[in-house]
């Protein structure tokens, strides 16, 4: 885990995080649920269970937290399933101030550790490069589906000088910064296009047509070098809203039923 202030200002930044708190859908969920605590570099995180069957672990994705996972884990529960749900570190009750991807993919090697019956994992937005950047090897899931994903950490320090109006220069501070702060295979090891090549895992690739925030392009470049994957877009799709779409909701019950 890196100290927030122990990274440069540009970095700081780049991994800083609108907290949002759980609104009363989410509540009202979580107080279905059995809490558990899991320890992850000396800090505790809560993540929250609930069902029986297969069990199916939900990432969300930056500035968001648990709750815009919790209707598809209603779905998943009337399906049969078993659900899992955290707040990622920094995001909603989690500890924690910034979006740091080393500790970030150290608290989803806790979760993977910590679940021994995961079946599958099903991540949203930048929950895909999470989820992917901590794949290993002992691992026993047996699907991963990712929803609006990008395909590189590229395209998310591009992304972050364009809404902050960074300079060239100023943009190639930061890509120095990230390589110093996060090592310099960054490039490679949170790229999700990347890291598919590497898993031997059957995936599902669900994108939106009009994703604003992420363009469908991100999705062939996912498919591309994932020999075991499978591309659904949904017409019409945007960014947040695709994770309240009954289509989306269908769309991933069957393919868990298919592969489990």
């Amino acid at each position: 885990m890196i100290h927030t202030d122990a990274l440069p200002p540009l970095v700081q930044e780049f991994c800083k995080v609108t907290r949002l708190p759980h609104d009363p859908f989410a509540k009202a969920f979580l107080n279905r649920c059995r809490s558990r605590t899991i320890k992850v570099n000396g800090r505790f995180y809560k993540y929250f269970q609930s069902g029986s069957g297969p069990t199916v672990l939900l990432v969300h994705g930056l500035h968001a937290n648990l709750g815009s996972m919790v209707t598809l884990a209603e779905e998943l529960l009337r399906q049969g399933f078993r659900v899992v749900l955290f707040d990622v570190t920094g995001h909603g009750e989690a500890l924690g101030e910034t979006a740091d991807p080393v500790g970030i993919r150290a608290l989803m090697r806790g979760m993977y550790d910590r679940i021994t019956d995961l079946h599958a994992v099903i991540c949203h937005s930048l929950g895909g490069l999470w989820a992917l950047s901590a794949w290993h090897g002992g691992m026993n899931a047996r699907a991963l589906i990712s929803i609006s994903s990008p395909s590189s950490m590229l395209f998310i320090a591009e992304k972050f000088a364009e809404l902050t109006g960074l300079t060239v220069n100023q943009f190639q501070e930061l890509s120095g910064q990230l390589e110093a702060s996060f090592g310099t295979d960054l490039w490679t090891a949170y790229s999700p296009r990347e890291v598919v090549k590497a898993i031997d895992v059957p995936g599902l690739i669900i994108h939106g047509s009009d994703d604003e925030y992420v363009p469908p392009g991100h999705a062939g470049e996912l498919q591309a070098g994932w020999s075991r994957s499978r591309l659904e877009l949904v017409e019409g799709g945007g960014h947040f809203e695709i994770m309240e779409s009954p289509q989306v909701r269908s769309i991933v019950t069957a393919y868990l039923r298919e592969v489990i």
